[in-house]
């Protein structure tokens, strides 16, 4: 439940007044969480500094190629599905790097298996593929996962 305060308190922007309605959103997420609670993830701090680093410059780097995409008159985007077969064996951690990849700019997580994640993305699959190997690698690096399989 503390997970979706927080989110609820960045969304809002810290705004005292939304908690009107983020108290009641925030008691049904809880509620209806869709994600059990299987493992527990410990995060090693020295590399989620070098996650957060490599996030905010590839969110960046996503935006920008995702803005000069969309404003380039005439061309359309070229689009595809990747399926990423999983190097992350806890299901906590799968979670957590399927999240990740929706927040980053021209990729969308739209369906997680056993075997893979498949991913919508813009641009060049073989590029795609390789920037969600290098990804999972640092989130393999960053998390010590209870088995939870």
């Amino acid at each position: 439940m503390i997970g979706y305060a927080l989110v609820w308190w960045v969304l809002t922007g810290g705004d005292a007044a939304s908690w009107v309605w983020g108290v009641p959103a925030v008691l049904a997420a809880a509620l209806l969480n869709p994600f059990p609670a299987k493992g527990r993830l410990r995060l090693k701090p020295l590399v989620l500094l070098r996650f957060c680093s490599v996030f905010v410059v590839w969110s960046v780097r996503g935006a920008v190629d995702v803005g000069r995409r969309v404003l380039r008159h005439g061309r359309l985007l070229t689009t595809t599905l990747v399926d990423h077969p999983w190097a992350l064996r806890a299901q906590s951690a799968r979670i957590f790097f399927a999240n990740l990849i929706n927040l980053m700019p021209g990729t969308l997580c739209i369906q997680i298996t056993d075997s893979v994640m498949t991913v919508h993305v813009i641009g060049d699959p073989e590029r795609a593929q390789a920037a969600l190997a290098h990804l999972e690698a640092i989130v393999l690096q960053m998390v010590e996962a209870e088995d939870d399989d």
